[in-house]
Order: C-alpha cells, then structure tokens, then sequence
C-alpha cells in the first residue's frame, strides 16, 4: 500500500513506534505501515496489502486485566468494536463485560444463557450465540440493551460477520443470515467438518472442528478445502489481506494464506509460548489485535 501521508506526521508515529521498540527490545520487521495517520487518507485503506506469512504484521502495545473472572472459563472470546471499545464473554457467569476506549471497566450485560462466541455487526453491536440455544441475540453495547433475537432452526455455536452477514456454524453446514431481515440467505455444506470456531471476509471462511485441519470455503468456486497444521486450531481471526491467524493447541500462532492452503509459524514478540488463550481477533478498522488470555487481554497494533 503506497504511503501517501504527510512527511512530519510519518515520522512522528515511526518515531514514537521506535521509541517503543527501544525501550521494549523488540525489532519490527513489518514490510507495510499502517499508521492512524492513514485513516484521513481517501481510498487508502480500501487498498489490501498481501503480507508474507510469518512476518511480524504487530507490536504489543498494551495490557490491561479483565474483571468478574471466576473459574477456568470465566473468560473468553474478546472483540474490539470500530470506536475501540472492547467487549468480551464470560462463559460462567452467562455474562458480557464492557471496556471503554481507554480499556477502564464501563459496565457488565447480563445474558440469557452461557454465551459460546460473539462477532461485532457495525459500530455499536455485537451478536452473541448461547450454549444449546437456537438464537443469535444481537446486543447494543452502548445502550446495554438487546435489540433483537434472531431464531434459527438448529443449534449454532460459531459465529463471524462478513459483508454486514451474519454466519453460524451448526453440525455439518454454515447459515450465511441477513441480521436485518433474519432471513436465511444461504446454506454451505460443510461435509465431515463441524464448525466449532469461524472467521472471514468477502473472498471466504474459516472454520476448525475438533481435529488438525483449518477448513476454508471459497466464494468464487463453492468449493471446501483444507489444510492440516501441526497442531489442532482452536481459535482464529481474520487480517485485513484475507489471511488467518490460528492459535493452536500446542500455543502456537499458525499464519495461514488467504486461500487457506499454506501457513507459516508466527514468532513475532508477544505471539510465541502463549499461555491457555480464550479468544483473538482482529479489528480492520482500528487496525488491533486482541489476545484474551482467562485473566486479562492484550492489545496489539498492526505496524
């Protein structure tokens, strides 16, 4: 992606991002900038970089503990909404936290149920699935309250957002969901793969089961294939190129292509010898990524 910024504001985000660098040892060795500075830039950000898989994309950039844990699955999936609030899911206490831009504690929602994963829809709410339920509840985070409930014909359990869709997993396919007029708009068979976790974009979707094969259903030819990783993939997110960061069984992070046919071990500072991790996922506006780790969250910022 051209950088078509201004010279002292270039130099001033590299030379904070240096100082950085220095204080924390750590050597970014990112082909592309994605500076905030972008963001006023037209068209700049409609244009998608291709990354080389393995190559440092992030610098950690913050931590910050989670509140009213309790237990081995209090905690779990975390997303980071378009303003940069950050709401996650706890599991035991059928509960959804929210933090403010500034990553303080704003408020806990209540919910109907213990919640299985959640995806942001737009700027203000998020959809969550429930354990053993046939609902997608679609919340508003700023208002706290539930705007809809969205009833399916089967139990989902994954769920992602790509093009303002909704997509679930359920055993042996995918429902592709308009979340406005909850229709139904498409199912994917999926075969022998169970969808348990899911991300992707425009080009296709990820999803994992309980096994060693990250599967990926292409768009453009209706087609399921799969590759096999060293260890099984247990959580992913989607980047801004169509790639996929998979945090796998044996706390690695897998970088696998956007046709989801090869990958490369990530070994960037603050990616390696994870420790048990909840949930990741990436935010293409804010350009962060977030790791929830059962006791507090890490902030990423893409270089």
């Amino acid at each position: 992606m051209q950088l078509l910024c201004l010279i002292h504001l270039f130099l001033s985000f590299n030379f904070q991002k240096l100082l950085y660098y220095a204080e924390k040892g750590v050597t970014c060795t990112c082909q592309s900038e994605n500076s905030d500075v972008h963001k006023n830039i037209p068209n700049i950000d409609q244009e998608r970089i291709s990354y080389k898989l393995g190559q440092d994309i992030f610098y950690q950039i913050h931590q910050f503990p989670a509140v009213f844990t309790s237990g081995s699955f209090a905690l779990h999936k975390a997303v980071i909404i378009d303003d940069g609030y950050v709401v996650n899911i706890q599991m035991e206490n059928s509960a959804m936290t929210i933090y403010n831009t500034d990553y303080s504690y704003v408020s806990t929602i209540q919910l109907q149920g213990r919640p299985w994963d959640i995806t942001v829809v737009n700027n203000s709410t998020v959809a969550v699935t429930l354990f053993h339920c046939s609902i997608i509840d679609i919340w508003d985070i700023h208002n706290k309250q539930k705007v809809k409930s969205i009833q399916l014909s089967t139990e989902c359990v994954g769920i992602t957002t790509i093009d303002n869709k909704l997509v679930v997993g359920c055993t042996g396919r995918l429902l592709i969901i308009d979340p406005q007029t909850e229709n139904l708009e498409k199912t994917i068979d999926t075969g022998d793969c169970n969808p348990v976790t899911l991300c992707g974009s425009g080009d296709g979707i990820f999803c994992t089961d309980d096994s060693h094969y990250l599967y990926h259903y292409s768009h453009s030819n209706n087609k399921i294939s799969k590759v096999k990783l060293p260890s099984k993939p247990c959580i992913t997110t989607i980047l801004q190129d169509g790639s996929v960061y998979a945090i796998c069984l044996d706390k690695s992070v897998q970088h696998v292509s956007s046709d989801g046919r090869k990958y490369k071990q990530v070994t960037t500072e603050g990616l390696t010898s994870l420790r048990l991790i909840h949930g990741i996922n990436y935010n293409q506006v804010q350009k962060k990524l977030i790791i929830a780790n059962g006791v507090s969250f890490t902030l990423f910022k893409e270089c």
